[in-house]
Formats: structure tokens, C-alpha cells, sequence
């Protein structure tokens, strides 16, 4: 037979027919392909028509892209994966069927047409299968098609859909960083409270020595009782903030950061938890770059780091963390980096170093050398993963009895001259209001805070009534439509919290003007929207001026209808 009679149409193709529910190979017979650069399908090659009657007998989503102009045939596994896309995408070039994959696309088509096969793992796209855009992942393979005479005719894509199996790794991982940190915190339980005790007794010390000199008639020197007491509050107020985002479980959000100062913020919290007996230092030049990674996961990185290097010096020793700007070549064989700009965080300790046998496994999950019930081993492995999953590289050099330097490569990017964001509000003037700007509902069921924020309030000049409970709150609400400001902790006990106390409130009075207090690490929107009218949240502990700034500016905020920033 000759070339140019070797049918397409599969019906001719005897046992290996498609099954009934398969329609492109109809669609792909009727389609006018005369209009486009391909030609009508009997001008095509044999190799041509042959390996289009393949893909439409295959259960795996494959598309042909043919030509330079990469034009597609596809079929019905791939048709599902192009949702909205499909018909249309059919005979079009492959850069115009999905704008979104256009510059992708053409990267494929001169890479393959220049010989190369790619193959991807885990691609993440959107994909418009469905009645709105979904995140998929998939596994790509591109390979060149060749005539005859061995010239590139077309590429050759394999789809594999692997979001299933992507959303269960991340599930896995996102637990086993939890488990990483509930690990580190058990860690620094020890040297935390004992730092925590140290500040309380600098608190009711001050506070004692305060009362004295009081009683003395001595105001001079009360003073500095009292300026004592408020600084290890801060401390403390400090301390306990830091814990709770080391705790917190997210998932992963990268963004530029000052990894200058994450290394000042978290040298305190270092020092503590390795103890008096390792001597802390933290090393950076003026002018490094930002690094972009997920904060909260390079501090648990650094952390756990820490732990593993005290725990490798038990008489005592040095652990230094220096962070400087680094650019990484093309990798060589064997290596798997990227090139181009990083920060490169270097931990150094001075502590029993590492045997190669354990070199060789020190980023496996579970491997230990530690006692067991001392230790998951998992620290190191999600420290790997962490650094990959956010584009960057970890280099270890080792030796027994001479110690441990690992080395974290945080990716640049674009962000050179980046700074890292901060929510924190820009300070206020102290404000005081006359005695009839306002009524204040007071919600705490702690009866010293809530007394205590009611003197406050009454001492610029507000009005204020005090609940314990949502209910009792709402009944006062009901009583009193004249209130003018709702102050409620969130950890509220009863039926109600204090979140479920704003909602029922504003149910009533829609534009009421909320301030929720918490002592917890969570932020308004962690729950349901308060868009209608001010909104904002104070973190406990928070000092007579943050609060008397805040309340002014809801207050305000109230009569224009536009919602300040939280603080805290």
C-alpha cells in the first residue's frame, strides 16, 4: 500500500479499535485540516497518521504538537485535562490554545525541536477543566517525533495527572514540620521557663520595691521601679510571641524577608535555648540581600539547627550563625542547584562533627543518633525539604571531633533590593477625648483585666459598662443602643466566643465599631469577615497607650466608614 493511502480513520483498525466513548478520532477525520499548515490528512507522512491513530488508542493523555508552529492533535484523555479549551485547541498551534502555557509552550517546542526530551515532575498549572480554574499538577514528558528521514516532524506530550498524589505529599509534610516543631518547642520548654521565671520575679520585684517607695513618699526613685517592671513585661510580652509563631501550623508562604533581621529577632530566643554554656553569635554585612522563603519556616529551620548543634556540644562550645550574599554557578554533575543569587546561612558549631556513615544519611527522615525518646529525626529531613521546596540549596562539611558548618542557600530572585513588609502601624499621637465622646462595652472574663481596662478607658474620658460573658454582653447591647465602641476578648467561655458575640452584635447594630482583644496568636481574618464597619484587634499584652490610640482611631474610623490596621 502506499504511503498516502494508510487510512486514519481507526474504524479500520480491527482489534485494536477505540472504545465506543472515544471521539476524537471522528473529530480528528472531519476536521479540515487543509486549512492549516499541516495540509489535508491525506498529504500527511505514514509516520504521521500512524502515530495519530496511537495516542487516540491510549488511556493516557497525550498531545502531538506537529510542525514548527507546534500544531495539535490530541486525544480524549487529553481533551478532559483541556476542559473549556477543547474543541477549539484542536489543529490550532499549541502557544495560542491556552494563553496562560504560551511562553511555556514555546520554550517546549524549540528545546525539543532542538533535540532535547524534557521531562517534568509534579508541573503545577491552572487548568479550566471544570466550571471554574483548578490548581493541577501533572507529570510532562516532551519527546521528538521523527520522520523518515529522521528529522524533527512534531513533539510528542505525555500528561500525567499527579495532584492527588501531590496533595497527599504536602498533607505528610505539612504534618511532619509540625511534628518538627513540636519537637523543637519540647526543647526549648527547659531554658524558656526559666528565662520566663527570671522575668516575672524582675516584674513583682519591681512592682513590690514600687509599692515601698511609694508608701516612703519617695516618687523619684518609685519611678524606676515602675519604667523596671514595664521593660520585663515587654520581655516577657516578647517572648511568649515568639513561641506562639514558632508554633503556629501554616502552610507555606514565601515572601521577601530582611533575613538580617529575623537573625537579630531571633538571637535571644538561640541563646536561650542552647543555654549559658555555648557562646552565641550572629554575623551579617550591611549590605545582604533580601532572601524570599517562608519566615516562619527558616526560623523553625535555624531553630532546630540550634538544637542539634547544642546537643553536639554538651561540655560547651561556640555556635555561629553568619549570613552573607552568595552566587551559585551552574551546577556540576551530581549537583541539582540552580544558578544564580541566594543568602547563604551558615551554622557552624564547635561541637563532636559527624562520621561519614552518618554524613551519608544525616537528611534521611527518622535517622537518629540520638537516644530514643530524645529525638524523631526529622529535623534535618524537614529542613532539607524546606530549603528545596523553596528553590534553594544546603551544602554540609563534617568531620569527627572537629565540629558541623551546614550551609542554607535562600533564593534572591528579583529581590536584591527588596525589604521585608511589616503590618505594624505607623505610631499615633496619644489621644483624649471629653468626658461624653463616648460609651464603651467592656467584654473579659478576667475580672482584673476587665476592671483595669475600664479605669483606663474612664481615665480619657469614655463611659463604661463591663461583662463577663457573650451573654451578658448582648444583654447590655440590647438595653443600651447608645453604645458606641464593643471591647471583647475573643477566648470568651460559655456557648459564646468572642467572635460569635461580634457576629450577633452586628446582626443588631451592622455598623457597630468592633475591638477584639486576644492573648492568643490568631488574627481577625482567621475567622468570619468583619468588612461592614471598623474592625480591628489588640494582642495581650498591650500597654495604656496602644489602647487608648486604638480606640481613637475605630472611633474615628467610625464616622468615615473605613476600617483602620490592626495592631499588636
Amino acid at each position: 500500500m502506499a504511503e498516502t493511502s494508510i487510512p486514519l480513520t481507526l474504524a479500520q483498525a480491527g482489534a485494536t479499535d477505540p472504545a465506543p466513548e472515544a471521539f476524537m478520532p471522528a473529530m480528528i477525520a472531519g476536521f479540515d485540516w487543509a486549512a492549516t499548515p499541516l495540509g489535508p490528512i491525506d498529504t500527511w507522512s505514514a509516520i504521521r497518521r500512524r502515530t495519530v491513530q496511537l495516542i487516540c488508542r491510549s488511556d493516557i493523555a497525550i498531545a502531538t504538537m506537529w510542525g514548527p508552529e507546534g500544531i495539535l492533535i490530541y486525544n480524549d484523555a487529553c481533551a478532559a485535562l483541556l476542559g473549556r479549551h477543547h474543541p477549539g485547541s484542536l489543529g490550532q498551534p499549541a502557544a495560542q490554545a491556552n494563553p496562560r502555557m504560551k511562553r511555556f509552550i514555546r520554550d517546549i517546542l524549540a528545546r525539543v525541536h532542538a533535540g532535547e526530551t524534557v521531562v517534568l515532575h509534579d508541573y503545577s498549572l491552572v487548568s479550566d477543566r471544570g466550571d471554574s480554574p483548578e490548581q493541577i499538577w501533572l507529570s510532562l514528558s516532551y519527546t521528538p517525533i521523527l520522520d523518515a528521514d529522521g528529522r524533527i516532524d512534531g513533539v510528542h506530550a505525555a500528561l500525567t495527572e499527579t495532584t492527588n498524589q501531590v496533595r497527599e505529599r504536602e498533607e505528610v509534610e505539612t504534618a511532619l514540620r509540625q511534628s518538627m516543631k513540636m519537637e523543637a518547642i519540647g526543647q526549648l520548654t527547659g531554658g524558656i521557663s526559666h528565662d520566663f521565671n527570671n522575668l516575672l520575679t524582675g516584674i513583682l520585684g519591681n512592682l513590690d520595691m514600687l509599692a515601698t517607695r511609694i508608701e516612703q513618699g519617695d516618687h523619684a526613685s518609685a519611678m524606676s521601679y515602675l519604667d523596671g517592671a514595664r521593660s520585663a513585661a515587654s520581655r516577657a510580652a516578647g517572648l511568649t510571641q515568639r513561641l506562639l509563631t514558632f508554633a503556629r501550623r501554616q502552610a507555606l508562604a514565601p515572601a521577601a524577608i530582611s533575613v538580617a533581621t529575623l537573625l537579630d529577632d531571633l538571637h535571644e530566643l538561640i541563646d536561650r535555648t542552647v543555654g549559658p554554656a555555648i557562646e552565641v553569635q550572629t554575623l551579617y554585612p550591611p549590605d545582604l540581600r533580601a532572601g524570599f522563603c517562608d519566615r516562619n519556616q527558616l526560623e523553625n529551620a535555624l531553630l532546630n539547627l540550634a538544637i542539634n548543634a547544642r546537643d553536639a556540644m554538651p561540655e560547651g562550645g561556640r555556635l555561629t550563625i553568619e549570613a552573607s550574599n552568595a552566587t551559585l554557578v551552574a551546577p556540576a554533575r551530581g549537583q541539582t542547584h540552580t544558578e544564580g543569587d541566594y543568602v547563604r546561612l551558615t551554622i557552624t558549631d564547635t561541637g563532636c562533627g559527624m562520621s561519614e556513615d552518618v554524613k551519608d544519611r544525616v537528611f534521611e527522615p527518622f535517622f537518629t543518633t540520638k537516644p530514643a525518646g530524645q529525638g524523631t529525626g526529622l529535623g534535618l529531613s524537614m529542613v532539607y525539604g524546606f530549603i528545596k521546596q523553596s528553590g534553594g540549596h544546603i551544602e554540609l562539611a563534617s568531620e569527627a571531633g572537629r565540629g558541623t558548618k551546614i550551609s542554607l542557600f535562600i533564593p534572591c530572585n528579583q529581590l536584591s533590593g527588596a525589604t521585608e513588609t511589616s503590618d505594624a502601624p505607623a505610631p499615633a499621637p496619644d489621644m483624649r477625648w471629653d468626658e461624653t465622646s463616648g460609651l464603651i462595652l467592656v467584654v473579659d472574663d478576667e475580672p482584673g483585666l476587665r476592671t483595669l481596662l475600664a479605669d483606663m478607658l474612664r481615665e480619657q474620658g469614655f463611659s463604661v459598662r463591663m461583662a463577663a460573658d457573650a451573654e451578658a454582653a448582648l444583654a447590655i447591647l440590647r438595653a443600651e443602643p447608645d453604645i458606641d465602641l464593643l471591647i471583647a476578648d475573643i477566648g470568651l467561655p460559655g456557648a459564646m466566643n468572642g467572635r460569635q458575640l461580634a457576629l450577633a452584635a452586628r446582626a443588631d447594630r451592622p455598623e457597630l465599631p468592633l475591638l477584639f482583644v486576644t492573648g492568643l496568636d490568631e488574627t481577625t481574618s482567621s475567622g468570619p469577615p468583619f468588612d461592614s464597619a471598623p474592625t480591628a484587634m489588640l494582642r495581650k499584652p498591650f500597654s495604656f497607650g496602644c489602647l487608648n490610640t486604638q480606640v481613637g482611631l475605630l472611633l474615628a474610623h467610625s464616622r468615615t466608614a473605613t476600617p483602620p490596621r490592626s495592631m499588636g
